[in-house]
């Protein structure tokens, strides 16, 4: 049709005119349209090269800040594959695009032009101020491990950060996408004008105009499919923002909304709600023994038991690692909260001691669950979800596999938990450690063969604390490996001192943390201080724990193979009371058995200690194995003892443990005695 009325127009016209001006009036029409037709090729190429760049840049600062965001919580989770490098350099590269936008720039032959409006600006110097912060959070939370577990203030402050920089970055995006949005409209309609004047006054050149209408419905295209692209990232960002990646539950920035929200729906109604904290135990030992991939595996299929305790108006939450938090929502007061939380938790616990099948692998883990009740417990979520936390680490404490709710007292035994451990840390930095030396002696003929090693922290404020004050809280924290090293240093230092001035007395006993003994570098370390000390390892006792040969029996009796090679010997501590280990003494490289004090003090009273403590002595001897009583405290119970065939006694009928000065005149004492 517009073909038909270009000719009509040109019969008319060349009725009128000459042949020569309808040609010049051609040429004209010809150069306009040209010309049009090259402004609107123009302002195309002008809104691609400018906005797509800014669109894609607006999308980089959310990837790179997400992706720093989520590689932080995997490190500060305890997943040593990643590293903090990382995190930096991603959120440098979210804050290289907010700059870019502002100041314009140029990376892999694209063109970033900076953004004119002065509202987009500001929004984008809020997000570079934001990222800034998060940044500045995130190297402190690193920098102070221990002090940002999850629940914190500092953790909590960094959550809601991110949800803030995430917010505004939207907005910012937001804005650009309205800029587009209006601009496109505008080029759509006058694409649509010229493409009617082109067909009405030009038919030479529709083949021209029908090229750059194809161009134009691309570029069109290209931007449509764009925005297209942008919304999918949009919401993958979203998911990946405020979900969990792994079991799809949702994560710790989407809980805090949720018990907001709870609180506020709570109050309103005048109702309760209970906040579990469920932290799996043994799941350590799990990752260790098979491995991460087996581990994620064990987190999916805890993950859907514990969905399947609850109703589907309670919210099941991912915090981080292998901690999860339920929120049993809508009750109607404290008490029904109460009955509510001791069903599912015992439900949960039921649940999860149940057998894990990985395909192959059977794992078997437990559950520790802390409760908090709003509003008895506190109104603050971020209070009620630390006395939640302190709950359930006091359902640890208590041998695991259990529930245990929050109460006042709980509170201010985790509030002086948190004061020992930061003194501990002070403690440690300053050294405010001292030894103290036990012999140990040989029942028949008295000779002192050994001491062993014990810790006093000689506190600026409390004095004196012995070391179940401190140690569990040290283990809890992740310090114990620092003082471990700390007390072994200086055990063998003052042992290398003895040594250059003649005083000797047999092996060096120093006990060790289970955690430490199962830490990667153990062997390293050790090896390490006997060279810095230039100490023997056949000088060396090292006392274990009988836990420690069950968690892991292949990697422990690797372990004590590697430390018998370097000539240091190996004691069980306080055996007889955890684990009923004697079937593994036969495959295991030791040397001592340390019968626990409790066998001791009954000895004479109790005929039934006095069978248990003949055949642990007569084991012990049967398997070459030196024998140590604890806690002799009269000559009664030393001969007794002697009569039962045990070699070697240690408790305070000797002597106290004693510091390094008065330990030595004690030795000098009695070797003119015994003279």
């Amino acid at each position: 049709m517009p073909g038909n009325l270009y000719y009509g127009w040109i019969l008319m016209s060349h009725r009128r005119v000459s042949p020569q001006r309808l040609y010049l009036l051609t040429i004209c029409v010809a150069l306009l349209l040209i010309s049009v037709m090259s402004f609107l090729f123009y302002l195309g190429n002008k809104l691609s090269s400018q906005h797509a760049p800014l669109v894609n840049a607006a999308m980089q600062i959310k990837v790179e800040a997400t992706t720093g965001h989520l590689w932080f919580e995997e490190i500060m989770a305890g997943d040593t594959t990643e590293s903090i490098d990382g995190v930096w350099e991603n959120i440098e590269r979210a804050d290289w695009y907010a700059k870019v936008m502002l100041i314009g720039g140029a990376y892999d032959l694209v063109t970033y032009y900076p953004l004119t409006d002065p509202q987009m600006r500001t929004s984008i110097i809020s997000v570079r101020k934001a990222l800034a912060r998060f940044k500045t959070i995130a190297e402190k939370r690193y920098t102070h491990f221990s002090d940002s577990i999850p629940g914190s203030r500092i953790d909590q402050q960094f959550d809601t950060l991110f949800h803030n920089f995430i917010r505004e970055a939207d907005r910012v995006e937001s804005m650009i996408h309205q800029q587009i949005s209006k601009e496109l409209t505008q080029y759509r309609l006058l694409g649509a004008f010229l493409v009617i004047v082109s067909a009405v006054t030009s038919l030479i050149l529709s083949n021209f105009l029908y090229k750059r209408e194809v161009n134009r419905e691309e570029l069109l295209d290209s931007l449509t499919q764009a925005n297209q692209s942008i919304e999918q990232k949009n919401k993958e960002l979203d998911y990946l923002a405020h979900f969990d990646h792994l079991t799809g539950l949702p994560n710790r920035v989407l809980f805090l909304d949720r018990l907001e929200q709870t609180i506020s729906h709570s109050k309103r109604k005048q109702s309760a709600f209970a906040l579990l904290f469920i932290d799996l135990d043994h799941f350590k030992a799990v990752n260790d023994r098979y491995g991460h991939q087996q581990g994620d595996k064990l987190l999916q299929q805890t993950s859907k038991r514990i969905a399947n305790c609850l109703r589907d108006d309670d919210s099941l939450v991912r915090i981080s690692g292998d901690e999860f938090i339920v929120i049993l929502s809508d009750i109607r007061d404290v008490d029904s909260a109460v009955d509510a939380s001791n069903t599912v938790a015992s439900k949960i616990i039921e649940i999860m001691q149940q057998p894990f099948d990985l395909d192959g692998p059977i794992a078997h883990v437990s559950a520790s669950i802390g409760v908090a009740i709003y509003p008895a417990d506190s109104v603050d979520p971020e209070e009620l979800t630390q006395h939640a936390d302190n709950a359930m680490y006091h359902a640890k404490s208590l041998g695991k596999n259990n529930c245990q709710f929050f109460s006042d007292k709980l509170n201010k035994k985790a509030m002086q938990k948190l004061e020992t451990e930061y003194d501990l840390r002070d403690a440690i930095k300053s050294d405010q450690f001292e030894l103290h030396y036990h012999p140990k002696w040989e029942l028949r003929s008295g000779r002192i063969c050994g001491l062993e090693v014990l810790v006093r922290w000689q506190h600026p404020k409390y004095g004196i604390i012995y070391p179940e004050q401190f140690i569990s809280v040290a283990e809890s924290c992740g310090l114990i490996q620092q003082l471990d090293t700390l007390i072994m240093s200086k055990a063998l230092n003052q042992y290398r001192q003895w040594e250059q001035r003649g005083i000797r007395f047999g092996r060096l006993a120093v006990n060790v943390s289970p955690i430490c003994f199962r830490q990667p570098n153990f062997l390293s370390s050790i090896m390490q201080l006997l060279a810095d000390t230039n100490v023997h390892g056949e000088n060396i006792e090292l006392e274990i724990t009988e836990s420690i040969l069950v968690e892991n029996f292949k990697k422990a009796q690797n372990t004590l193979f590697k430390l018998n090679a370097l000539g240091i010997h190996v004691a069980i501590d306080d055996f007889g009371t955890g684990y009923s280990s004697m079937a593994y003494l036969k495959d295991l490289p030791i040397q001592t058995l340390k019968i626990d004090r409790s066998f001791v003090s009954d000895i004479g009273k109790n005929n039934v200690s006095a069978v248990i403590l003949k055949n642990m002595i007569t084991l012990g001897n049967d398997l070459g194995l030196s024998v140590v009583a604890e806690g002799i405290e009269t000559q009664k119970q030393a001969l007794l003892l002697s009569n039962l065939c045990c070699g070697i006694g240690q408790g305070y009928l000797l002597t106290k443990p004693l510091p390094a000065n008065k330990l030595e005149s004690f030795l000098i004492e009695k070797e003119l005695n015994d003279r």
